[in-house]
């Protein structure tokens, strides 16, 4: 009986036993694994819970056949949390060891923008106006030096840089040399401790594991090593389209971008331009959240996810980066031998069938790999290789414009295809006497012309003849129906460009003439168009009249699981009514311009050997105060079923048959059998 008693206590504590332990997994589970550690607990441990936003990989962009033109490298920086450090002695001892290490390692740090340097041996303040600023309403604000001022309680001495000094060094027991360099570390920290600035700094960035190793050996309080992703660029080409990342700035927290509101962490890396800002939304991914336990000392005691990040998504671009490659050479090649190197240079080829972006290069250019390293070097360059002239860069069409003005003609019944005028060498209107540029040059004259003819022998006669009946308007509304001096809406940045004509004139204060309409007509005046705008328009004769919204984006695939999340519809803006017989005639003289000059034909002449038959238009456009014409070049191909729409344009580059051999060079590659072996394995690949 005893016995049978003693066995039922022992079964029943050790049913205890096992509840009791059950509980405390339990319990224990869902306070380090389910909730973490709360933070009133966590206090009573003798621990810090803190929770951070974790931002997502930025997604991969590619060309049209898949090629990687930008993705990611992960990388690992070191912040400084000089409150885990302890005491100023603590922060102080810290970061000499942390220098020591750097030095040990070859290690290179950066150094805040201490406001006091060294200058003929005395110390004074880097600028005017170390403690004030005027702001853009007139009043004055405090500068980020005297606002740490104020929170560190060093009393403002205006015109004693070195009493400044001395101040600090004494609050944090340094001197000398070191001191100063002490003192360049921790003024950057001190900035974020006292919440005087808000964006992440990092003591170094890319560090390697060599040096990893070494810090976490020496257990240095508040030395913090971060993973971040950083940009990767497969390629040496499309800097311009592409763009570049950065962080977040205090402007654009909560104010112009209002990142705030759309949820970043203040201290997120964004896209600041070109692609990586125009498809932001895509690449961004979504940002995670991980909490952190660590001791009073700094210590890491604990990492969990509690949101997990999520790359950002695939966006691909219409881009052929080999043809791009191939344009951009053609720039370096050529530009200078034209223009003795005088000005810059651009290139667009467009995809006359659905607007989308083949290539679009701007010389002089420049390396996104290298952007930061010789941003000075770049911004100081007569040249401007961070302009991009292909995109924002304005000029006069010259006689590329010629076709606007044919157009009107024909579509208002003004001529026909078979009608005739007269070209004596010159014209005189009103009290004005116009030339044609054959007579300027050799005292000739082109006789009677069809439209034909005179597109390809680019009359100006025949074409002032046309401007001075169709009237400045007319000519206008034909310009804006092809997208000349209109926004495109590509996703990029963009110059507008100008339509001459009354309306600019009265806006720049000028008198328009009756005389101005006719150099309007054969694309000078005031007229300015980009080279997209200009090479889209001629996209649009070509095609039959449809004028597509030039692009970039041609998909969008989930960095996930690689479904396809968004394919681009080609937008039509516009369609010009060009009748088939009257488009045909504009074609024919851009195919007979091609052997009328013999540069051009010359340039052409390897591909017309393949079979590729071109038309193109030739145009030189004089710049008030320039000794030398810019150069234009506009073409497309194949002539018969056309595919590509060129337009080149030299600044300075003089006749713009001297910049047929660029256009030429592109157009060779595009219809190279290279060119077809490489988007046919692309394709495959993307298939597969």
């Amino acid at each position: 009986m005893r016995q049978g008693i003693f066995r039922l206590r022992g079964l029943v504590l050790a049913a205890l036993a096992l509840v009791s332990a059950a509980l405390f997994l339990a319990l224990l589970y869902d306070a380090q694994i389910r909730n973490g550690i709360d933070i009133d607990v966590s206090t009573a441990a003798n621990t810090i819970a803190t929770t951070e936003q974790v931002e997502a990989a930025r997604g991969e962009i590619t060309d049209r056949y898949g090629r990687l033109l930008v993705s990611n490298r992960t990388v690992y920086n070191v912040r400084l949390d000089v409150g885990a450090m302890g005491d100023r002695a603590g922060q102080v001892e810290t970061i000499r060891r942390l220098l020591a290490i750097c030095r040990e390692q070859g290690v290179l740090w950066n150094r805040g923008e201490l406001p006091i340097r060294a200058e003929e041996g005395r110390w004074v303040f880097s600028s005017d106006q170390p403690f004030n600023y005027q702001k853009e309403d007139g009043t004055l604000g405090q500068t980020q030096f005297a606002r740490l001022c104020g929170a560190m309680e060093w009393p403002i001495l205006e015109a004693d840089a070195e009493g400044m000094l001395r101040t600090i060094f004494a609050d944090f027991g340094l001197e000398g040399k070191e001191g100063l360099e002490l003192l360049e570390v921790l003024y950057p920290c001190y900035l974020r401790e006292k919440e005087v600035v808000w964006t992440t700094w990092y003591f170094a960035e890319d560090v390697d594991i060599s040096f990893i190793s070494v810090v976490k050996e020496e257990d240095l309080p508040g030395v913090e090593i971060k993973a971040a992703a950083e940009r990767v660029y497969h390629t040496d080409y499309a800097a311009h389209i592409l763009g570049q990342t950065g962080l977040i700035t205090a402007e654009n927290w909560d104010e112009g971008e209002n990142y705030k509101q759309q949820g970043y962490a203040m201290d997120a890396t964004v896209g600041i331009s070109g692609a990586e800002y125009a498809f932001e939304s895509w690449l961004r991914g979504t940002s995670g959240t991980v909490r952190r336990v660590t001791g009073l000392d700094g210590t890491l005691l604990s990492e969990s996810y509690l949101d997990q990040p999520v790359a950002g998504d695939q966006v691909m671009l219409t881009l052929d980066i080999k043809l791009q490659e191939a344009a951009e050479l053609a720039l370096a090649r050529h530009t200078t031998a034209i223009n003795n190197g005088e000005g810059g240079s651009a290139v667009v080829v467009l995809d006359v069938r659905d607007g989308g972006v083949l290539a679009s290069a701007s010389y002089p250019t420049f390396h996104l790999s290298q952007y930061r390293a010789e941003y000075s070097d770049l911004l100081e360059d007569p040249l401007r290789p961070l302009y991009n002239r292909a995109l924002l860069g304005t000029y006069a069409p010259g006689s590329t414009y010629k076709l606007v003005t044919a157009t009107a003609g024909l579509d208002t019944g003004l001529i026909g295809v078979e009608d005739e005028i007269d070209c004596d060498g010159w014209l005189d209107y009103l009290d004005t006497r116009f030339h044609c540029w054959i007579y300027r040059q050799n005292g000739m004259k082109h006789g009677r012309e069809t439209v034909t003819e005179a597109v390809r022998d680019s009359c100006n006669i025949f074409f002032y003849t046309l401007g001075s009946q169709l009237g400045i308007e007319t000519l206008t509304d034909y310009a804006r129906r092809y997208g000349l001096g209109l926004e495109t809406g590509i996703e990029l940045s963009e110059s507008k460009g100008v339509n001459a004509g009354p309306d600019y004139s009265e806006k720049v204060g000028m008198i328009w003439y009756p005389g101005n309409t006719l150099s309007s007509s054969i694309g000078q005046s005031d007229n300015q168009f980009t080279p997209l705008q200009i090479c889209n328009y001629i996209a649009t004769v070509v095609n039959g009249g449809y004028r597509w919204q030039p692009h970039l984006l041609l998909s969008v695939k989930s960095g996930t699981d690689s479904s396809l999340l968004l394919e681009e519809e080609p937008v039509l803006l516009e369609e010009v009514a060009l009748k088939r017989g009257d488009r045909q005639a504009l074609l024919e003289g851009m195919r007979q311009a091609v052997s009328a000059t013999a540069s051009v034909q010359t340039a052409f002449a390897p591909l017309e050997a393949q079979g590729i038959r071109v038309g193109a238009k030739t145009g030189s456009a004089q710049v008030s105060g320039q000794t030398n014409a810019n150069g234009l070049f506009v073409c497309f191909a194949p002539y018969e079923d056309p595919e590509v729409a060129v337009c080149v344009v030299v600044e300075k580059g003089g006749a713009g048959a001297a910049t047929a051999v660029i256009a030429a060079e592109i157009l060779e590659y595009y219809f190279s059998g290279a060119s077809d072996l490489q988007r046919l394995e692309e394709t495959d690949t993307l298939l597969r």
